[in-house]
């Protein structure tokens, strides 16, 4: 599957339909608009020029946001170096809903997550062309 930002000057192409989307409410998630996909970082092939940005209120940040530096669009996350993750995050809203249809989404509390350990609360469930998801 091949996603772009708005300007289209960067490109995302993943192996396929995510397993899941997760839509979370915590401060970062949030801002950026993203619905995150999550991929093993070998499987995810970004093309363009992106900006990198890590919370400056967090004495230590867990992930670097990316996005394009022309308009501005959330393309993807990745871990900072001192938390090394086995994933990486790619916003599904970059690529067309209707490739998405049927793939489950979850609402997650994110605010109550304070360190590494904590757990995603689920406070609902979807699917991609429900009417209420995405």
């Amino acid at each position: 599957m091949i996603g772009h930002c708005l300007c289209r000057r960067v490109r995302i192409e993943i192996p396929g339909t995510p397993d899941g989307i997760g839509i979370c409410n915590c401060r970062l998630c949030r801002s950026s608009g993203a619905a995150w996909g999550y991929f093993d970082p070998a499987e995810v092939k970004v093309d363009g020029d992106v900006a990198g940005y890590s919370r400056e209120d967090l004495d230590d940040p867990w992930l670097v946001l990316h996005f394009c530096p022309r308009c501005g669009a959330t393309t993807h996350y990745t871990a900072s170096g001192a938390h090394p993750l086995d994933r990486i995050g790619v916003n599904t809203r970059l690529f067309v809903q209707d490739e998405l249809d049927g793939v489950a989404v979850s609402y997650q509390d994110g605010r109550c997550v304070f360190d590494e350990d904590d757990e995603f609360i689920e406070t609902g469930t979807g699917h991609i062309g429900d009417g209420k998801a995405f």
